[in-house]
């Protein structure tokens, strides 16, 4: 999994390409706790990316979620693809989740 990091008006975007898979959801996991131990309690993952991921990714994101709203912020998705945003559907995520179109329209009132 590659993971780019991107900043904007104090707003982290994190780009994910590649399966969020066992190993890829250790990469995340790593990526999300250093960004939330830098004080980055506002995040977008830009989903565009990714075309796999199963519970442990399920698992990361849902921590990292929780974590960053104890802290005032949130974690948003973009662009996820139809077979992962059917995953989200599927498990009920996406009442945790709201997948916006683009990396632009999730950091309207983040």
């Amino acid at each position: 999994m590659n993971i780019g990091r991107q900043e904007q008006s104090g707003i982290l975007t994190l780009v994910l390409e590649g399966r969020v898979d066992s190993i890829g959801a250790g990469e995340l996991e790593v990526a999300l706790d250093e960004a939330l131990e830098q004080g980055h309690n506002k995040l977008v993952l830009d989903m565009a990316g990714v075309q796999y991921i199963n519970s442990a990714g399920l698992r990361t994101l849902a921590d990292a979620v929780t974590r960053a709203r104890n802290k005032g912020g949130d974690v948003r998705l973009a662009a996820l693809t139809p077979r992962v945003a059917r995953v989200f559907k599927i498990i009920g995520f996406d009442r945790f989740f709201e997948d916006y179109p683009t990396v632009e329209d999730a950091y309207y009132g983040l």
